[in-house]
């Protein structure tokens, strides 16, 4: 059996925003700030949009939505707003809400699922606007959305109320519209465009978001009332980018990650954090040799889409693909390459071993390996030795002085030294 060095571990020290410490009554606050049209919330059915990414305080964000909708008079309820996600059915789409959280009975507001769209508009472009049939048969919609860097692509508006508005309230047949749009002009240019025709039709009454730190906290939160959402949300995108973590190194020859999935981002992994599937900017990513992916986050519910990001992956992951569920997110966002499968390896001794051999490796002792738990987690991680020189002093990590060192179980698996790691008995 392959040996590994032992890696010492990185901690960042602080993230470059802190977590807010009172989030239901920031989110309050910023409510009350927005100056939203008490005539279009009082006694009127609203649908609260909810999406199937893994956005930190969750429950807490949309319980506090949902209560202060209600002492506004109006009569709240919970829509998936996650285009094909969930395997593109109606208890799926449901099912994802229930594992993050959102039921009936954690946020006292009905929760209502439909795969069913109603056909809205026309863009100039041609594009066919949907949005969810529930949502449009309510008396607003009141959009919430994490306000992020998106994974495949740049612009002035990224992840945020637009995309949400169009992907994921677009259901099924509005992420296919946008995918295949995209391929022609660009997402930002179609999301911009489908948006304004959302705008337009006159259901949406409000909208929240919050921005995330590095150590996966809420940061900042954003209100806007209908006319201000789209410059609310590029001003916010601004700050986004500046909070979005990376790995602080230049080059790595092999990445472990231990978990992939759709709850930490749409591709997977996200993709400008290891450079992959987007424009390289030396500037924001490193240059990865080999990429070795070893789990499924139990959110997924096998959608393992992106696992053609990495190079290797453990048989475990493999086992646990549903490709059904893959390939309709791979149609729905014309992406092939996402759902191609890597290798496999029975053990992470016997992958290791293999791209070690695959970097020409003949001193194990000088290859920079970096063990992530995944690409929304980065708070800490495991490094060889060899990589430690060229760890970026602007990052914000300090080595801790005792390294973990990866042992290898009886199955020739790593134990992984994070909460939630798969460790081998």
């Amino acid at each position: 059996m392959i040996k590994l060095p032992s890696l010492p571990r990185l901690k960042r020290v602080a993230p470059s925003m802190p977590g807010i410490a009172d989030l239901p009554a920031e989110i309050r606050s910023t409510l009350e700030k927005a100056k939203l049209d008490p005539a279009r919330l009082a006694k009127r059915r609203i649908a609260v949009t909810v999406g199937s990414r893994g956005i930190a305080s969750l429950q807490p964000t949309i319980r506090t939505l949902c209560d202060w909708l209600k002492e506004k008079g109006a009569q709240p309820f919970v829509i998936p707003a996650m285009g094909s996600h969930g395997g593109a059915t109606d208890e799926g789409q449901r099912q994802v809400l229930e594992d993050y959280g959102i039921t009936e009975a954690s946020m006292g507001v009905p929760v209502r699922s439909s795969m069913k769209t109603a056909e809205i508009g026309t863009t100039p472009e041609g594009f066919k606007v949907h949005m969810d049939r529930l949502a449009h048969q309510a008396d607003g919609v009141f959009v919430f959305n994490r306000i992020k860097p998106h994974t495949n692509f740049s612009g002035g508006i990224e992840s945020g109320w637009l995309k949400v508005m169009t992907v994921g309230m677009g259901k099924e047949n509005g992420a296919i519209v946008v995918h295949r749009g995209a391929q022609r002009q660009g997402y930002e240019p179609v999301i911009r465009s489908m948006g304004r025709v959302v705008l337009d039709s006159g259901r949406i009454v409000g909208a929240l978001g919050v921005l995330e730190n590095e150590d996966h906290e809420v940061a900042a939160v954003r209100a806007a009332p209908p006319d201000r959402l789209v410059a609310v949300e590029e001003e916010a995108q601004v700050l986004a980018k500046r909070l979005h973590a990376r790995l602080p190194f230049s080059r790595i020859g092999l990445l472990i990650v231990d978990e992939l999935g759709k709850d930490i981002s749409g591709a997977g992994m996200d993709c400008k954090v290891i450079g992959r599937n987007v424009p390289f900017d030396p500037a924001l990513m490193p240059e990865i040799n080999l990429i070795y992916v070893r789990d499924l986050t139990p959110a997924s519910e096998g959608n393992g889409v992106g696992v053609g990001l990495a190079d290797l992956m453990h048989e475990q992951l493999y086992r646990k693909l549903d490709l059904r569920k893959v390939y309709i997110n791979a149609q729905t966002a014309l992406d092939p390459a996402g759902a191609r499968l890597p290798m496999h390896f029975s053990s992470d001794s016997q992958a290791i071993e293999f791209a070690l051999g695959a970097m020409g490796s003949i001193d194990i002792e000088r290859e920079s390996i970096v063990w992530i738990r995944n690409t929304l987690m980065l708070q800490e991680m495991l490094v060889s030795p060899a990589i430690l020189p060229e760890l970026d002093p602007k990052a914000g990590y300090q080595e801790i002085p005792s390294p973990f060192p990866p042992l290898f179980g009886n199955g020739g698996d790593l134990n992984a030294p994070w909460n939630g790691g798969r460790p081998t008995a």
